[in-house]
């Protein structure tokens, strides 16, 4: 070998330690393992077969924690001869390849479609059906004991659009000996972690020993969770890796008459919750008034934004566009701000709040909207104890933050499941768009792991949805939801208003409590999709539809539109009821423009009830100017001259 090969290896590898050193350390690999690491991925060198066996299970086997991995058929040891330690072995690191990798969404689909996957899936996860289709029901919900994740860059975001990229999670099967690992919480002695090698874009799995294994045919085992502390939350993480009846016996035990302190702890005055989605957040206590004289009619704003509808649709000539932030009176970007200091808005008026965030914030918003019945001394005829204690409103689906609240919902969940009540959820990242990473479930195995691939909410499922009969689509009716365009120009006092014309998104299939993964039926945003069919219709045609489908047994829309307004004023009476970090604060520069999304859901007394599933910051108004192309224009008089014009603008404010 050359002197010049030598010092190309050594480059190389100098470069992978440099790209790779993030996740060298966070998977804590020993140094010692880093050169054989990176010469067995350059190479892709699998030898694990010359180190490891798989054996058979013995189904009367009493073996060490039994309860795990009921589905497995194969368990992993060592050779003979293999002896492997954590400290002077350097090619004690071994690869894992992946047999499956998947969205969630198209997990199914390739269950059809790819070549010999529906039976090595079976194989692998011991199921037995003569019937495809039930195999790939079973599939589908075994492969949550076997699934890992991780993320890569959503190919759903448009930068044109998007202020940032959005990671989404892939999920992966391990191949069968990965997959053959069985769990134990005391005696793991290997730690298995994905890799991504970046000079051949490639997921790998690593194994890895954290203890001496020296013993012929030693068992090898893996840590499904690797907090090893004793905590509810760890034990209810764990439950996906156990038996039905296991689980069931475990959750029925921490009832609320049961273990009440489980759900004493209110949050939504968590202090530290707040702070933490804050931490970066520089305003002032004391508001200082602005300069801008707003009763000036004549006066022509200077305005900076990134927005390119603005920069088209902006034509009122009280507005003039600049190019620079700096000459402008009003700022409008998508970018969040984190600097509300009047030394550094310099009297500019921008389109955002400090604190906002606790609206858009999937997490935040469902504890803000817990004060709900302290501000309003209100009583619900819901006899559910779990809701009752909870302090939902009834505007909003029932919420459980899953990074704080997961024994209590896995208890909510066994509860509902005990009563034989509709137990389907939708679990949501906290701070994502268009969908993305939404999964709708009643799977309890899959609820609990969604959480790996990045903080989520579970929300209720609104199951008995209100739902529209349109002219092309033969069944029960569709789920639809609406948007409607809410304005912020005050906060003490509270100044809301509300556009009266509203944004509707509409399913493309009959809604049906079947197939939670076939998007077009439960989901209603199409236009990001491709070759998905998007349905459009304006807010009179709608109404003329609902009244006639529903006005005469529910109420005409006007009935619903002022149940529908007031439920926006009680949020933000509950966002604004607190001083920051807990509530949104006063900014004498600030204006605000959100997009609220509902459902309207029929209740247990066939009322109709608005439910608000989202608030998003800096959402998308293209349609809002195709239709009106004024849109702007009178959005920013309402916001910035205060001047309201237009009747479909209204005051909700009190």
């Amino acid at each position: 070998m050359t002197d010049n090969a030598i010092d190309d290896g050594d480059s190389d590898y100098k470069q992978f330690l440099q790209t790779h050193q993030l996740q060298l350390v966070f998977n804590n690999i020993p140094k010692h393992l880093y050169r054989r690491l990176y010469e067995k991925m350059k190479n892709e060198i699998f030898d694990s077969g010359s180190y490891f066996q798989l054996c058979p299970v013995d189904d009367d086997d009493d073996e060490l924690e039994k309860a795990y991995n009921p589905e497995r058929r194969f368990y992993v040891s060592t050779l003979e001869n293999v002896v492997l330690d954590p400290e002077k072995d350097e090619n004690a690191i071994f690869l894992i390849d992946h047999a499956w990798t998947y969205r969630i969404k198209d997990a199914r689909n390739d269950l059809h479609t790819i070549p010999k996957l529906y039976e090595r899936m079976a194989s692998l996860m011991n199921v037995n059906s003569d019937v495809k289709e039930d195999g790939i029901e079973l599939i589908l919900q075994r492969m949550w004991k076997f699934n890992q994740t991780y993320t890569l860059t959503s190919t759903q975001i448009d930068p044109h659009i998007d202020v940032e990229a959005a990671q989404e999670p892939y999920w992966y099967i391990m191949d069968e000996f990965g997959s053959s690992i069985r769990h134990s919480s005391t005696n793991a002695n290997v730690y298995c972690a994905s890799f991504f090698f970046e000079p051949t874009q490639t997921m790998f799995t690593l194994l890895y020993p954290i203890s001496r294994i020296e013993q012929p045919y030693t068992e090898i085992f893996r840590n499904y969770v690797y907090d090893n502390s004793s905590s509810l939350d760890r034990n209810i993480k764990l439950l996906p890796w156990n038996r039905v009846h296991f689980r069931k016996a475990v959750l029925r035990s921490l009832t609320i008459d049961n273990c009440p302190e489980i759900f004493e702890k209110k949050r939504s005055k968590d202090v530290e919750i707040f702070e933490e989605c804050h931490k970066n957040d520089l305003y002032d206590k004391t508001p200082v008034p602005t300069n801008n004289t707003n009763s000036d009619f004549n006066r022509v704003f200077k305005v900076y934004t990134d927005h390119d509808l603005i920069k088209q649709h902006l034509t009122d000539p009280h507005y003039q566009l600049v190019d620079s932030s700096d000459q402008a009176d009003i700022v409008f970007i998508k970018k969040v701000i984190q600097d509300f200091r009047h030394e550094t808005l310099r009297s500019q008026l921008i389109n955002q709040f400090p604190f906002e965030n606790i609206l858009t914030n999937k997490e935040l918003l469902a504890l803000v909207s817990r004060r709900w019945k302290a501000l309003y001394s209100a009583s619900t005829t819901n006899e559910d104890p779990y809701i009752h204690s909870h302090g939902s409103p009834p505007w909003l689906p029932t919420t459980f933050i899953l990074t704080y609240e997961l024994p209590q919902f896995a208890v909510y969940f066994q509860y509902r499941e005990d009563q034989q009540i509709d137990n389907t959820w939708i679990v949501k990242p906290i701070n994502l768009t268009r969908s993305i990473d939404v999964s709708v479930s009643n799977l309890f195995d899959m609820i609990i792991r969604l959480p790996e691939s990045g903080s989520k909410i579970a929300c209720k499922y609104v199951s008995t949805p209100v739902l529209l009969n349109v002219p092309d689509v033969e069944g029960n009716g569709v789920k639809f939801d609406i948007r409607y365009i809410l304005l912020v120009r005050n906060v003490h006092p509270l100044k809301l208003y509300v556009q009266k014309v509203f944004w509707l998104r509409f399913a493309n299939k009959p809604f049906s409590l079947k197939t939670f993964d076939d998007y077009e039926t439960h989901f209603t945003v199409m236009n990001y999709r491709v070759d998905a069919q998007l349905r459009q219709m304006d807010c009179d045609t709608f109404v003329s539809l609902y009244n006639e489908q529903h006005g005469q047994k529910s109420g005409n829309w006007s009935v619903i539109e002022k149940r529908i307004f007031q439920m926006f004023r009680e949020l933000f009476h509950c966002a604004t009821s607190e001083e920051p970090p807990l509530g949104i604060s006063s900014c004498s520069s600030s204006r605000a423009l959100y997009a609220a999304d509902l459902i309207l859901e029929f209740d247990n007394n066939h009322e109709i009830q608005p439910k608000l599933l989202e608030v998003n910051y800096s959402p998308d108004c293209h349609r809002a100017c195709t239709y009106y192309p004024n849109f702007y224009n009178q959005i920013f008089n309402v916001l910035f001259r205060d001047l309201i014009d237009d009747q479909n603008v209204l005051d909700i404010s009190v």
